[in-house]
C-alpha cells in the first residue's frame, strides 16, 4: 500500500505499508521492509484502498449523537442491535 493508516490505539500510519492475511484472517500490519519475505499470494495495493471491517459508510449527521449522549449509545435502534459507536462494547 502507499500509506497504510491504522486503527489501533497508537495510531500508526506507514507509508510503503503490506497487510499479512492468513486465512481470511489480518495476522499483522505495518512496514513492507519488515513484512515476511514469501507469501502464496502478493497482491499490489499502491491504488488501493483498504478499509478496516466494519465501517459504518453510510451515516446521517442526526445520528452523531448517538456518539456523544450516554443514553442514546446503548438504545435499541429499529429493534436491532444496540446503536454503539464500536460495536456492542
Amino acid at each position: 500500500l502507499a500509506h497504510l493508516a491504522t486503527c489501533d490505539d497508537q495510531r500508526n500510519e506507514w507509508p510503503d505499508a503490506s497487510i499479512l492475511v492468513v486465512d481470511g484472517v489480518i495476522a499483522a500490519v505495518g512496514p513492507t521492509a519488515d513484512a515476511a519475505p514469501e507469501a502464496d499470494e502478493v497482491l499490489d495495493g499502491r491504488h488501493l484502498l483498504a478499509v478496516p471491517g466494519m465501517v459504518n459508510t453510510h451515516h446521517h449527521m442526526f445520528q452523531c449523537i448517538t456518539r456523544a449522549v450516554p443514553a442514546a449509545q446503548n438504545a435499541e435502534l429499529f429493534g436491532c442491535k444496540p446503536c454503539t459507536p464500536y460495536g456492542n462494547a
